[in-house]
């Protein structure tokens, strides 16, 4: 029989200490793949985060929306959203709050005319853009509204009266809605005795005197009215979108009336707010049946495109800086975007080769979009729902071609 040799304690202890053991190199090959599971655990924390900013945000506006819905519909009077402008980045929004747009203002007297924004008492001649839709109206149809002793002119002063609120004429329900724009009110000079608003669309009646007479009706006519004002905050804390998100009005479809106008080759402003800003009352409001109402009523659908704040400014910032004057032709840089569409998204990563992008990255490789979605709001049924881009871009140019497709389609994000 074969003995096996005795070992002594010593090298018991010896044998011990090298099992336990572990080599540099073993040392170093975990610790490198630690720390790669590490940088990987965090880049898909990071991107989580990212994407949950967004679809965060996203699914707040939905919720705020029907909060304002199902308060209407609930206290039976109208009430709505207040989106408010970035004060940094005054083409996007970052807050909003619930309003109540119930007040309304009747003092003073009124009348209707046709095209007269002289007030000499004769129609004006030609085809001009009353209502700045870019497409020529007839003069002869009833325009104006006149009032005496209606302080408009205070009220736009004081900010309660601007483009796109409502006048019921005449007062009470059986009388109808037209949309105002305040171009005659001249804020910055005491006001005339008789002060006028031109109506979005044409009154109802053609009226009853011949047509070079702006002084549309015989006798007195309808002398009474009711002019929405700007709404009232409701005590409700406002909602303050997460850290860098933004709804960027360049890339959602807004109605007219909240878009800054662009002008014209002869310096005339073209649809819009009349100025080069955004409209500080973006108010969505609904109906007690829970429908849109006014401006947003218009349209039949809201795109709101909400994205990261750094790709809201910087994207557009390269675009702009890349236009040919020649191209612009008399139009602020700024407002080319909306002769372009109105819709500024881009696809989901941006080539450098696209001349407007070259010098998005310092190394020439493709930009990265970060997360983005649309909240879409029906103006029929006043609900809101969620969708992703799409950000197909065949031509290359550096934008989707068809953004909202998925909304209008129906298809949710998940």
């Amino acid at each position: 029989m074969r003995r096996i040799p005795e070992r002594s304690a010593g090298d018991s202890r010896t044998a011990l200490v090298h099992r336990a053991g572990y080599t540099l190199i073993e040392i170093l090959v975990v610790i490198s793949i630690v720390l790669i599971l590490f940088s990987m655990t965090l880049v898909t924390v990071r991107l989580t985060r990212e994407g949950d900013r967004v679809s965060g945000a996203a699914a707040e506006i939905q919720s705020f929306l029907a909060g304002a819905r199902d308060r209407a519909i609930y206290e039976r009077s109208p009430r709505g959203v207040r989106f408010f402008l970035n004060s940094d980045f005054p083409r996007t929004v970052s807050s909003m709050a619930y309003i109540d747009p119930s007040a309304t203002w009747d003092e003073g007297t009124v009348h209707l005319r046709r095209w007269d924004p002289d007030l000499d008492g004769r129609t004006n001649g030609g085809n001009p853009d009353i209502n700045q839709d870019g497409v020529a109206d007839d003069p002869t149809d009833v325009w104006m509204l006149v009032g005496e002793g209606t302080a408009w002119w205070e009220l736009k002063r004081r900010g309660l009266l601007f483009d796109g609120m409502r006048v019921r004429i005449p007062a009470g329900p059986g009388g109808s809605w037209y949309p105002v724009n305040t171009r005659l009110l001249d804020i910055d000079s005491p006001p005339a005795n008789m002060q006028s608003l031109v109506l979005g669309i044409p009154y109802r009646d053609p009226g009853t005197t011949e047509d070079s007479n702006s002084q549309a009706f015989r006798g007195v006519g309808f002398t009474d009215y009711e002019l929405e004002l700007a709404p009232k905050i409701l005590p409700v804390a406002p909602a303050v979108l997460p850290d860098g998100v933004v709804i960027d009005l360049d890339g959602s479809r807004i109605p007219n009336a909240w878009r800054p106008s662009y002008y014209d080759s002869n310096g005339n402003a073209q649809g819009g707010t009349g100025n080069g800003m955004y409209s500080q009352f973006v108010d969505l409001v609904y109906s007690p049946r829970g429908t849109l109402t006014g401006a947003a009523s218009t349209g039949g659908v809201i795109h709101l495109y909400v994205c990261d704040r750094e790709d809201s400014t910087l994207l557009k910032s390269e675009f702009l800086a890349s236009i040919d004057p020649n191209q612009v032709a008399g139009l602020n840089q700024v407002n080319f975007l909306l002769q372009q569409g109105n819709v500024f998204i881009p696809p989901d990563s941006i080539s450098s080769s696209v001349a407007w992008a070259s010098g998005l990255t310092a190394d020439g490789t493709s930009y990265e979009v970060k997360d983005r979605r649309v909240v879409t709001i029906s103006a029929q049924t006043g609900n809101a729902s969620i969708h992703h881009v799409l950000a197909t871009d065949s031509d290359g140019n550096g934008r989707a071609d068809d953004p909202y497709y998925f909304a209008e389609t129906g298809e949710a994000a998940k």
